[in-house]
């Protein structure tokens, strides 16, 4: 340090390391420029850095070896300077220092403080009152994360904490990635049934959009769905919405069933698109059986609320009174059986008279039902003439319920107008069931991106995406997106099989697009290709080997771009490139067999080997060979031991493929 002859600088304070004897903590005032700094030796550095208050103690380095403390002069808090010594391949920059304040928790002025001698950040300070604090310093953690969702942090410098992914604590945080995880061990969405990824999900949207897709590709592939340009159409591609070729609909007045004469009409609209649209929504009910079969599936589920909402749809009143009637009789006490009693009392008293008291109430009490379907089966009840907003804009309602009520009650103008709102609207939540609606078009990868962004589920929508979307799709850079960080995902987890079975089902989507060549050999002088060059070769000379034989082989023991010699084999001392000693294509073999029975086994046992360490290879069938008996590498003075780098078992399920070829 050089001298300030103009400015007196005396030492104060001088701590040593306990456990570390070569650094060494030392403070130095500059009385004119008041300003005190302190030098922190370590062998042959020394970190300095300024105070501009006079300092009273520097306390002993903490055990952590990067901690020091000092104390300012009338302060009630202990600076710590944690010094980060950081090392950049094999040189060590010069180390920096974080600073930050403690408070023991005294209102008086410190006076002195020291580190324990063996507790780690563990101090005691004296005030000037004469108190007396016993403190610790919580250290800063270092914290990983890895992408099994284990969570690792420092604890001291005793212990690793780590929480694993089946810790509870995530059962409570409905971390999205164990989520998927766990999906993807029981193969969810590579199962051959559409349905049967429906039942491996844990959502309830999830599961209804995969029992949906099943139920919309069989009626396509069982002819319900003639005449409709996609393999799994939503509403608005049968309704023909997008294209402006809306089939015109019929209107039928459809009288309450069992109620008499009396009482008024409903105005239904009917068409062969309409009906279509029904059978996606789950309501086709061509014939009364139909009807009743699909209400008692929803009795027999606890859907008792439904059922009956249905049958009043379908104007079955007294078909809705008895489902309300069983519903009351098999709910338990916890669950108000009277209510349904109540409404079905309710339902019995129907009057179609604008003015009469039963729709006066109705309409006053409705709101108070806590069933969504039986509020909005009072609503239907009490609408006016083709004004049923009550109904459709019921959000606890099932989407296909209502869209199928839409498609009854509505006519072609409103039906158009509120498909399009509602389609709006879903898209805009993410929610799945507007994949009733949009199909497998442009549309329903705008709902899946926007229910990727509210959810983060890029399992389900790339799963979704390979298992039902037409080939033109996939090829939307959103999808690839979707797609690409799946498989980028499983990789992660080092889920392999599920990876394989994923491509697998992507290559199926193309089955004519080969994916390209990834493999390439290049000259080490010029870098250009070679077994592009080479494979053109073997195209040329095969268009033309039925002009007549030949037992010249092909040879190419050189760069046809810049002409230097390709590397020698290490056992026969060939250059590379030309044929390893097997019989030429145009011969017949012992057996009889031609050159197309042996093309195959010459190409591969000349293909191009190495070893990925050394670098040193040859022909395919000389390194084989060697490696029969060998575990090192053939090349003089090389001491890789190049089998030992892969698994025995595949080498020696190469060597058996190999010599059953060449049998």
């Amino acid at each position: 340090m050089a001298k300030m002859n103009s400015a007196p600088i005396t030492e104060k304070e001088l701590s040593v390391e306990a456990n570390f004897a070569r650094r060494i903590g030392s403070s130095f005032t500059c009385r004119w420029l008041n300003v005190e700094w302190i030098n922190i030796i370590n062998a042959e550095e020394i970190c300095q850095f300024l105070h501009t208050q006079f300092l009273t103690d520097i306390g002993d380095l903490s055990l952590m070896h990067n901690l020091l403390g000092s104390l300012l002069r009338d302060s009630t808090a202990i600076h710590l300077h944690d010094i980060q010594y950081t090392v950049v391949g094999n040189d060590e920059v010069e180390p920096s220092v974080l600073e930050r304040s403690v408070f023991p928790g005294t209102t008086n002025n410190i006076t002195s403080f020291s580190w324990h001698p063996t507790h780690e950040n563990r101090l005691l300070t004296i005030a000037f009152s004469g108190t007396i604090t016993d403190y610790v310093v919580f250290e800063r953690i270092t914290l990983n994360w890895s992408p099994s969702s284990h969570v690792v942090w420092t604890h001291g410098r005793r212990t690793l904490k780590v929480i694993s992914e089946k810790n509870t604590v995530y059962n409570n945080l409905s971390d999205i990635s164990v989520k998927l995880k766990r999906r993807a061990l029981n193969d969810y969405g590579l199962k051959p049934e559409l349905w049967q990824n429906g039942d491996l999900a844990e959502e309830e949207p999830l599961k209804n959009l995969w029992h949906w897709l099943y139920l919309s590709r069989s009626l396509v592939e069982d002819g319900s769905m003639q005449g409709v340009d996609s393999q799994l159409p939503g509403i608005r591609c049968v309704l023909k919405i997008d294209s402006n070729e809306t089939e015109g609909s019929e209107m039928i007045s459809k009288p309450w069933a069992d109620l008499g004469k009396s009482v008024n009409t409903a105005r239904i609209y009917r068409s062969e698109d309409r009906e279509k649209a029904l059978q996606l929504c789950g309501w086709k009910f061509d014939k009364e059986s139909s009807l009743t079969s699909f209400l008692d599936r929803l009795e027999s589920e606890g859907f008792y609320a439904r059922a009956a909402a249905i049958a009043v749809f379908n104007m079955k009143l007294r078909k809705a009174i008895e489902i309300l009637n069983r519903g009351a009789a098999s709910r338990n006490r916890q669950q108000f059986p009277s209510n349904l009693n109540i409404v079905a009392m309710a339902l019995s008293g129907f009057s179609d008279d604008r003015s009469s008291m039963w729709r006066e109430l109705c309409l006053a009490s409705r709101s108070q039902l806590s069933e969504p379907y039986l509020r909005a089966a009072f609503a239907f009840l009490t609408a006016e003439t083709d004004n049923y907003e009550s109904v459709l804009n019921e959000s606890g309602v099932a989407v296909e319920d209502r869209v199928a009520f839409a498609c009854t009650f509505l006519s072609d103008a409103k039906l158009q107008e509120y498909l399009k709102q509602l389609t709006s609207r879903l898209t805009e939540e993410g929610d799945l069931a507007g994949i009733l609606l949009t199909g497998t078009s442009s549309e329903g990868v705008q709902l899946l991106q926007r229910y990727l962004d509210v959810t983060g589920d890029v399992q389900s929508v790339s799963l979704l995406a390979i298992r039902v979307f037409p080939r033109e799709l996939l090829l939307d850079s959103a999808v690839q997106a979707w797609i690409t960080s799946y498989r980028i995902l499983l990789d992660a987890w080092h889920l392999w099989h599920q990876r394989a079975h994923f491509d697998m089902l992507l290559s199926a989507c193309s089955p004519n697009d080969k994916p390209p060549q990834q493999v390439f050999v290049s000259c080490s002088f010029c870098g250009k290709s070679i077994s592009a060059q080479m494979q053109g070769i073997m195209r040329n000379r095969g268009a033309y080997a039925r002009l007549g034989a030949t037992s010249q082989k092909l040879k190419m023991s050189s760069c046809p771009q810049c002409r230097k010699p390709l590397p020698r084999c290490a056992i026969c001392l060939v250059h590379m490139g030309t044929s390893s000693g097997l019989q030429d294509n145009n011969s017949t073999n012992s057996n009889g067999r031609s050159a197309a029975a042996s093309n195959k086994i010459a190409e591969f046992s000349s293909w191009f080997t190495w070893c990925q360490s050394c670098r040193h290879g040859g022909h395919a069938a000389h390194m084989t060979h060697w490696f029969r008996e060998h575990s090192e590498c053939p090349v003089t003075s090389c001491t890789c031991r190049c089998l030992s780098l892969d698994a025995a078992s595949k080498v020696t399920s190469i060597i058996t493929h190999s010599v059953r070829m060449q049998q």
